[in-house]
């Protein structure tokens, strides 16, 4: 009797111990089912955010073009209000430092990051620390924009109530052959030139377009660098999966 009962009784712990390991086996593979699905998840989230970024670096490259053809063509006017002399063309090209940039960036895919359960899954990371340097850079050149752009603003009107633009228009928009077909000459054109090249506001917009260079395309730049990294550190994520 006691033999049988020895026998149940390791029979029940054989029972119960394979049980056990039935489930921790289920529980084992459940998980790893989980880590992956949500290892894939996190990886469509960064793929997206690659694709934004990968966007963002495409404007920076126009961006930066566009300013530094502007600061280039400012510092040659810079020379000339500093040497003293009136170069028509230097004048007309500068004109450039009137136009005014955004950078626009696609947050659309770190916004959904933001709000889903993954953003954890890389916290304390080199990615994570990557994208909250990029965002970070980016709010500082939408600042550094919006002051530039609203004191570019602000000496266009004042240099409105000074100078009659109406010929600068003319000559910039105007078809040439249209233009000589008026009765307004050459000459009255490059005295209106003349006379911006010697306003206070041109002159103000001008030196302000050339420190550009430190103020808003030394940013571009950065947050370019930083962009390349970002999309460096999601390929690695995305080869190790």
């Amino acid at each position: 009797m006691e033999n049988k009962i020895g026998k149940y009784f390791k029979y029940a712990i054989g029972e119960i111990v394979l049980v056990v390991i039935g489930i921790l086996i289920a529980l084992s593979i459940n998980n790893w089912n989980e880590e992956k699905k949500e290892k894939k998840e996190l990886n469509q989230y960064l793929s997206s955010l690659k694709e934004n970024i990968k966007e963002d670096i495409q404007v920076l490259d126009s961006l930066i073009k566009r300013r530094e053809l502007i600061i280039n063509r400012s510092k040659k006017e810079q020379l000339n209000f500093l040497n003293k002399t009136f170069n028509f063309d230097d004048t007309r090209w500068a004109l450039s430092s009137y136009v005014d940039f955004y950078l626009q960036p696609n947050t659309s895919a770190y916004d959904a990051l933001k709000n889903s359960p993954y953003l954890g899954k890389i916290n304390g990371t080199n990615l994570n620390n990557l994208i909250i340097d990029y965002y970070a850079k980016t709010y500082q050149i939408k600042e550094a924009e919006k002051s530039y752009n609203e004191f570019l603003e602000n000496l266009e009107a004042k240099q409105a109530y000074d100078i009659d633009r109406t010929l600068v228009m003319a000559y910039i928009w105007m078809d040439p052959e249209q233009l000589k077909s008026t009765k307004t000459t050459q000459e009255e054109i490059e005295n209106v030139f003349k006379k911006m090249h010697h306003s206070v506001a041109f002159r103000n917009i001008v030196s302000q377009a050339v420190n550009q260079e430190k103020g808003i395309l030394v940013p571009y730049k950065e947050a370019k660098l930083i962009g390349l990294n970002i999309i460096s550190e999601i390929d690695k994520i995305a080869e190790a999966k």
